[in-house]
């Protein structure tokens, strides 16, 4: 047949690439958050926020709740429900 190869050590650390290091979810989050905080407090609807955020209006509702700022009876409901678990 033919000879045998040598067996080629890995690299430690090696592994697919990240596709984009700098990508931080928690930042980006952190980021709109606050954003959507101050348009809120400049009193702009929720509508307007998301329009200004290229957001939808509904994830704009979301970012509000969990910074505490938007109050609703069932903003409420689900921060209970969240405390809960």
């Amino acid at each position: 047949m033919g000879e045998k190869r040598a067996y080629k050590f890995r690299k430690p650390g090696g592994g697919r690439k990240k596709l984009k290091p700098e990508y931080d979810a928690e930042k980006n989050l952190k980021e709109q958050m606050d954003a959507a905080v101050a348009l809120y407090d400049s009193e702009m609807s929720l509508q307007a926020i998301g329009d200004e955020l290229g957001l939808n209006p509904i994830k704009v509702r979301k970012l509000l709740i969990t910074a505490g700022v938007y109050e609703s009876e069932v903003a409420e409901k689900v921060k209970n429900t969240f405390e809960e678990y």
